[in-house]
């Protein structure tokens, strides 16, 4: 149901605690909702002489109507393209975007 901008006032909620993710695990959408899984990676107890290993946890389960997806995909272009302006992301016609790695200063 699309309601017009005029009709919806944004209500602020201080006690909401913030998410962090640094990953996605699973993304599925079945036809009426999109349902998305966002993970965090922590490294284990390092063993000599060996690889670093990383778990990942789900650290929140989003579920979007069409029309939230909709919005989303639309915001995250504008935040790619303002990326893109800042020199943190390549993106070129026909390919996934990818990060820029920084040098560090």
């Amino acid at each position: 149901m699309k309601i017009p901008p005029e009709q919806v006032q944004d209500v602020d909620r201080p006690d909401l605690t913030e998410t962090f993710a640094d990953s996605m695990a699973l993304s599925t959408f079945d036809g009426a909702a999109a349902r998305l899984t966002f993970c965090v990676m922590r490294m284990q107890e390092p063993q000599q002489g060996k690889q670093a290993q990383f778990k990942r946890y789900p650290v929140c389960r989003m579920v979007l109507t069409p029309d939230a997806v909709v919005d989303l995909f639309n915001r995250l272009n504008q935040m790619m393209g303002a990326l893109q302006k800042l020199g943190l992301v390549k993106i070129e016609p026909g390919k996934p975007p990818q990060a820029v790695e920084q040098k560090p200063q």
